[in-house]
């Protein structure tokens, strides 16, 4: 059993190793303020909704939602939201969730280490502590909730347990750094952070918090709290309805949002974006205003011939790869043999079902598979585990299978949601393998996260359970900025490079593409927007509208 038990509605049947997909909204208007202190919250989240089966194949897209007339509104292409919205869970994780968070959801420090001044009053290094070293942030007396709850040091507190307690997050080492935090000033406004080693980047920590006071004190709905929705926002936009049946997610513009630039366009309607051809006769015509999706065969190539588009070829910022259990009964040896069988070219083609545009990892050498076959001669087989909800990676994981299998290597696939192929099959040795996306450069913590030893709450960070006094030396170093990043870098390689822990497959890749239907505001005309992260700051263009006409002939 998971020592981290979830919490389910009742009327939700659990069937272990399934697929699970989610159908919701959230459509509640903000209201006034409550007149309460902010430890006075419920202690189980009141933000869940409905959840229904998905259908084994993508529906046919409908036409977005009507929305009022006369407010400024835009569609944007996106990559299907295949799990929930919690962008600190590996499982959620993508760049359309990842959007959506920098939209909705407040952040002490931005991705480039500046502070976010309207979230923060101030944050500084206290220069007397009873710990290795305490930070102090202040929080804006107007930073609240899109429910006109004041933002306070719950919410901190919140993102730290979860971070700290639940398997499956996303770069967790700078948070189990963390000794504890104090909560204090009017309001609850002044948080106090102590550390209990040193954190060279502390500024990586408190993105993205979540609105504690609608979800559980203790932080045990962590895994499931956003499944669904993002129940309040603190950003530029607030989720106002997500249809997973027609594949929409529609935010509207935060009123409620207190800084001095809100967002410039009222409504914002995601729409998935599954064909290359839909899509490009979307641009045409102005129905969407912008697209941002993992490419299929010729999506680059397409869009380019668009009149007037600019399409861009980028890294998307992930890696999809093979970890290989160090707990699971599999010594390095073996490991390194299972490592030998990967075809990756072959995995990374099938993954992104496309032979075009594919960053393919280094391949990996033919060795001898002697202890594989003797384990095969006992009757063991070998279990590979892939998130169910995640195509690319199971998809991968079932060609993993037949590869071992076509060795002499009998091996069977395990389907669940990673949260409990961390929290359970992977402790328990129950698991050997786990295809799964790995997010790159995300400096120091990610890369202590990798070889640090792992809780017994469950793997996080560190899927593959691998532990050393050197690694977790190494770990503590790079978190306390010791070490150059370069240095780091290659040192958390040669581990799991010797141990046979990691075996890349494919480097992500994205297209970006507009045909002029927005533009970032402040800037020229036709100059590049940004991703779906910068929509706070788009205006819509003068060109929006029907560009192209379709004439059926006679």
């Amino acid at each position: 059993m998971p020592l981290q038990r979830t919490r389910r509605p009742a009327t939700r049947a659990v069937a272990a190793f399934s697929t699970l997909c989610l159908l919701a909204s959230c459509a509640a208007d903000p209201g006034p303020p409550p007149l309460v202190e902010p430890e006075d919250r419920p202690s189980t989240s009141t933000a869940q909704n409905t959840e229904a089966t998905d259908a084994a194949t993508d529906p046919a897209p409908a036409p977005a939602p009507e929305q009022p007339a006369g407010r400024p509104q835009a569609q944007v292409a996106v990559d299907p939201v295949r799990g929930g919205f919690n962008p600190h869970l590996v499982g959620d994780e993508s760049s359309t969730v990842s959007g959506i968070a920098d939209l909705v959801l407040p952040s002490a420090f931005h991705a480039d280490g500046t502070k976010d001044s309207n979230l923060l009053a101030g944050a500084s290094v206290l220069a007397a502590s009873p710990a290795a070293f305490t930070v102090r942030y202040v929080i804006s007396p107007n930073a609240q909730w899109s429910d006109g709850t004041p933002i306070t040091g719950a919410d901190f507190t919140y993102l730290w347990r979860g971070m700290t307690q639940t398997p499956g997050v996303v770069d967790p080492a700078a948070y189990r750094a963390v000794a504890g935090i104090r909560v204090g000033g009017p309001g609850g406004k002044v948080v106090d952070v102590d550390f209990a080693q040193p954190v060279g980047d502390w500024r990586v920590l408190f993105r993205h918090l979540l609105p504690s006071h609608l979800l559980a004190a203790d932080a045990a709905d962590f895994s499931y709290a956003l499944r669904n929705t993002v129940p309040a926002s603190a950003g530029r936009y607030l989720v106002r309805s997500v249809d997973r049946a027609h594949g929409t997610v529609t935010l509207n513009r935060n009123d409620r949002f207190w800084g001095p630039d809100p967002a410039l366009i009222d409504i914002l309607t995601l729409v998935s974006a599954r064909d290359t051809t839909q899509v490009a006769d979307q641009l045409r015509s102005g129905q969407i205003a912008f697209a941002d999706m993992a490419p299929q065969a010729t999506t680059a190539q397409v869009l380019g011939l668009i009149p007037g588009a600019q399409t861009r070829v980028f890294p998307g910022g992930r890696t999809l790869g093979v970890t290989v259990s160090a707990t699971s009964g599999l010594g390095t040896q073996a490991r390194a043999e299972v490592r030998s069988l990967i075809d990756v070219p072959l995995l990374a083609h099938i993954a992104a079902r496309r032979t075009t545009d594919v960053d393919v990892a280094s391949q990996t050498t033919p060795g001898s598979l002697a202890l594989l076959h003797a384990r095969a001669a006992e009757g063991k087989v070998l279990h590979v585990a892939a998130d169910a909800a995640d195509p690319a990676a199971a998809a991968a994981a079932r060609s993993l299978v037949d590869i071992l299998t076509s060795a002499g290597v009998p091996a069977q696939v395990l389907s669940n949601e990673l949260p409990e192929i961390a929290g359970r099959g992977l402790p328990a040795g129950e698991v050997d393998i786990v295809v799964h996306w790995r997010t790159d450069n995300r400096g120091n913590e990610a890369l202590a996260s990798r070889v640090a030893c792992p809780p017994e709450s469950g793997r996080s960070g560190n899927l593959s359970g691998y532990c050393s006094v050197a690694g977790e030396e190494l770990a503590r170093s790079i978190l306390a900025g010791d070490i150059p990043a370069a240095v780091a870098a290659e040192r958390v390689e040669e581990i799991e490079t010797r141990e046979a822990l990691w075996v890349p497959l494919l480097h992500e890749t994205r297209v970006a593409a507009t045909a002029g239907g927005i533009r970032a505001a402040h800037a020229a005309p036709g100059e590049w927007p940004g991703g779906l992260s910068s929509a706070g700051a788009w205006t819509l263009a003068d060109t929006v509208g029907q560009r192209t006409t379709t004439q059926e002939v006679p």
